[in-house]
């Protein structure tokens, strides 16, 4: 079967500014090699919230988030002594966590390499909201005993809307604190983050869903969690 037409139009925009940014990226880059990583990740990643679906499986974006991976991997691996841009880390970090295989193993050893790359990235920028944000996420879904956990994912999404530059990062930590109000039975402070959302945001469709998610029960995290297998064992 193939993609609807809502998911095709944002796939070939997404295609089309890859192709134009990369064609252009030779001639202003400073360091190539890494900037070219860089905009293959985030492309990737673009493409894979419009394309993935954890109900079906895709062996092609499985195939180029596994090759992605492994040659973002091999450019770390090569300058581990040298500087790294933050967003070769963030994004390589995401990466990872998509690519994770689900067996207890991998998912342990995987996982503590993403947090090290959301730490890292947040050693070259302590202001990066951004990977606050993941590592709040990271910490949400892991285990306490490898430093996971409620409140100390709640102490990033903190730290991520005290640091916000942009709208966008103001609009994702305010989500996230607003449903660790909400799982701590506090509506005031719930309703009060969510506003904030959706004061930054006021067409975001995410809104709607949230409130109606709330309204019978549920929170965004395990929302995501049902939508994405992950395991609630903390």
């Amino acid at each position: 079967m193939g993609l609807g037409g809502e998911t095709e139009a944002p796939l070939r925009k997404i295609a089309a500014l890859e192709k134009e940014m990369l064609s252009v990226l030779q001639k202003s880059a400073v360091d190539y090699e890494q900037e070219q990583l860089i905009l293959e990740s985030l492309y990737l990643m673009e493409r894979r919230h419009y394309q993935f679906n954890p109900k079906t499986k895709s062996p092609e974006l499985n195939d180029l988030f596994k090759e992605q991976f492994r040659k973002n991997e091999r450019w770390l691996n090569s300058h581990e002594n040298q500087p790294v841009n933050k967003w070769m880390l963030l994004f390589t970090g995401d990466l990872t966590s998509c690519y994770m295989v689900r067996s207890m193993a991998a998912t342990i050893s995987y996982g503590m390499h993403v947090r090290r790359l959301y730490e890292r990235a947040l050693e070259e920028d302590p202001q990066f909201a951004l990977a606050y944000i993941n590592l709040g996420l990271w910490r949400q879904y892991a285990p306490k005993i490898f430093g996971g956990g409620e409140e100390r994912a709640f102490e990033e999404y903190t730290k991520a809307f005290a640091c916000a530059k942009t709208d966008s990062e103001k609009y994702i930590s305010s989500l996230y604190i607003s449903q660790y109000w909400y799982e701590k039975h506090d509506a005031e402070k719930c309703a009060d983050y969510l506003q904030i959302a959706e004061d930054t945001f006021p067409q975001s469709k995410e809104i709607p869903l949230i409130k109606k998610i709330n309204a019978e029960g549920i929170s965004l995290f395990t929302y995501n969690r049902n939508q994405s297998g992950v395991d609630n064992d903390n």
